[in-house]
This record gives structure tokens, sequence and C-alpha cells, in this order.
């Protein structure tokens, strides 16, 4: 029984689609650090058993140098959620930011996280993030836009440039 390898880790992603699961595979496929293989053959997480016990019965039906045992110890990964935001006036109708927000959120495939109010879900390739939206309008009637991007690595700042681009190039 092999079960000293002390720099190794099992990485379980929960996914809700398809999309999804191939994000993570993708970058784990292509992450050039270390080695990172799939798990072969049969693989179970196994909680409150006697463990000698289970080994002593499976090496009875498969040969022993088929089977790994490793444990499992919880990682605590600390990462950091980035936050950037941004405010813009504009001297046109609400109506036309509106449609120029939508425009550039069904460009990038968005979901919207939130139907009462303007968050959305954004994957790209720099990460995921979410990006929420507020529009006011001015007596004088100017329109301020301003919006909150969260997420991590260089995501936000990507969506941030990426949306002041389009909407620049839209009104």
């Amino acid at each position: 029984m092999n079960n000293n390898k002390d720099d190794s880790y099992l990485i379980v992603v929960d996914y809700n689609d398809d999309a999804e699961r191939k994000r993570a595979e993708y970058m784990l496929d292509n992450w050039d650090e270390g080695s990172i293989n799939s798990v072969k053959g049969l693989s179970r997480i196994v909680e409150d058993v006697d463990i000698d016990a289970l080994y002593e019965k499976l090496v009875s039906k498969v040969p022993e140098e088929k089977i790994d045992i490793q444990q499992l110890k919880g990682v605590d990964a600390k990462v950091t959620k980035q936050k950037t935001d941004f405010k813009i006036t504009f001297e046109t109708d609400r109506d036309k930011v509106e449609w120029a927000i939508e425009a550039i959120m069904n460009k990038r495939k968005t979901i919207k996280e939130d139907p009462e109010m303007d968050i959305y879900g954004v994957y790209t390739k720099k990460g995921r993030a979410t990006v929420e939206f507020s529009i006011a309008e001015n007596p004088d009637g100017r329109v301020h836009l301003s919006g909150v991007i969260n997420g991590y690595g260089d995501a936000p700042e990507f969506l941030k440039e990426y949306i002041l681009e389009e909407i620049d190039y839209m009104i």
C-alpha cells in the first residue's frame, strides 16, 4: 500500500454544465507546472471505514500492485478576490445606455445572476467574474453608468477595459 505522496492532491471540481467542466478541464490539461494526471481506473472517496479491513478485502479481489490508497486531507487554499470599478457619464438617454450594456453582455454570453438587479456572471480566458451595473439620470439629461467587477486573477481588470472600450464605441 503506497500512501506517502506529500505533494499530491486530489482536485474535485463540481460543475453545473458541460461548458463549465470543459473550462476547468482545459485549464488543468494545459497547466505547465508540476504533473497533473487524470485518475485512472476506479476511484472512490471512502470515509468512516476500517481502511485496513477494506484494503484486505480489496486485495483478495484485485492484485495488490493495482491498488493505490491515498489519505486525503483538506487544503485551506487562500485566494484573494479582485475588485475594480468604473464610472462614466454620457450625454445621451438612459435607453441607449441600457441597450449598450445589454449588447455588450450578450456579446460576452453572460449569465444574468440576479434578474432583479443588473448582475452578470462572465467567463473569459482570464477567469470568471461578476459585473454589476447601476444607471442614474441627472435632471440635466446626463446619464451616469457605474460598474463594479469582482473576480479572480486578471479577469476584473480585463473586463473593465473590455466594457469601457465597447461602450465607448457604441455610444
